[in-house]
């Protein structure tokens, strides 16, 4: 079994994000993102006239971008001022506001990228390393014991816990609300599920193919579940593999597509049309990060977002703008 520290490089070692904000003067074009008239202070140049790739940079706390295009990118572009926040592991998107799951301090910050509001939530159940958002706008961050869940609009959460899970990995919610897991725990290595409004776990009986368990997601337009692993644990064989379940998730109806990262994939995020995946990884032995682009379903690779080819592990968290719920 993965050791949490080891899932931490992982996660931090590939990818991540957040929106930021778009400086006063800005107009909304046709798409619904926003086109800047004149530049930002603080270095920010928010020019969104197509889709962003969106991600956290851990050395100043600030928020980053690239444009998203055909074979990838290769330099972080500035997007916000420092938000005062430095471990923002992962991170989710409703419409302008970004949702960051921050290790340390245990907290999980909103920032909406268009007004630049942000408020801070504390997490009193652990350090949140990934983070949901539903269609009801319900906020779940993720801990290795548990899951914070917060009310739309409340800053005081509630907790999911589940004995089959001691060490989760990745969280995330479907179209329904239900809750989704991807972890260890004794003995167990996979997915369980909270039904809409229960605090009840349950197993899901997936694939048993062994590996490190990594992202877990749903397809916004199909509800189908998504679950990726890293079938040679990050040895530098077949990693990321991406098993597709269409409700009711059974392994005989599931479609299985191999990602090829180049270390270890771990959290994603689809595009706001569910035509592209977007997965953290790394270059060999967990180098520097990467952020690999596929098409979804097929898997067909197409590009790398990296910042520089030396960039010593300076951004995680990531997400797409625009986006769909739940994200």
């Amino acid at each position: 079994m993965r050791p949490i520290s080891q899932h931490s490089v992982i996660i931090l070692v590939t990818v991540a994000a957040l929106l930021a904000g778009c400086g006063p003067g800005a107009t909304p074009n046709g798409s619904g993102l926003f086109v800047p008239v004149s530049r930002g202070a603080a270095g920010v140049v928010p020019a969104f006239t197509t889709p962003a790739l969106i991600a956290f940079d851990t050395q100043n706390g600030a928020l980053g971008y690239w444009p998203i295009k055909r074979g990838g990118g290769r330099t972080l572009q500035s997007l916000s001022g420092p938000l005062g926040i430095f471990s923002g592991y992962a991170m989710a998107a409703n419409g302008n506001v970004m949702i960051i799951a921050n290790y340390s301090p245990a907290e999980v910050m909103t920032y909406n990228v268009k007004t630049k509001a942000q408020k801070t939530m504390g997490d009193p159940y652990g350090q949140p390393y990934d983070v949901a958002v539903d269609k009801k706008r319900n906020i779940y961050a993720l801990s290795p014991g548990s899951v914070a869940v917060y009310k739309a609009g409340s800053s005081t959460p509630s907790q999911l816990t589940c004995s089959h899970i001691s060490s989760g990995q990745a969280v995330a919610v479907d179209n329904e609300g239900d809750v989704f897991v991807n972890g260890y725990g004794p003995s167990f290595m996979g997915v369980v599920e909270y039904p809409a409004g229960s605090r009840t776990c349950q197993v899901l009986h997936l694939r048993t193919e062994l590996g490190y368990a990594g992202g877990v997601g749903i397809d916004p337009k199909t509800d189908d579940l998504i679950v990726v692993d890293d079938p040679d644990l990050c040895a530098g064989g077949i990693e990321g593999r991406m098993i597709i379940y269409p409700k009711p998730y059974k392994a005989r109806t599931s479609i299985r597509r191999i990602l090829g990262a180049t270390y270890c994939a771990g959290i994603f995020r689809l595009d706001a049309n569910s035509e592209h995946i977007f997965y953290s990884d790394s270059t060999v032995s967990a180098g520097f990060p990467l952020i690999d682009e596929s098409r979804y379903p097929s898997a067909k690779a197409v590009g790398v977002y990296m910042n520089g080819y030396y960039s010593n592990g300076n951004f995680a968290g990531f997400t797409t703008i625009p986006n769909t719920l739940p994200n």
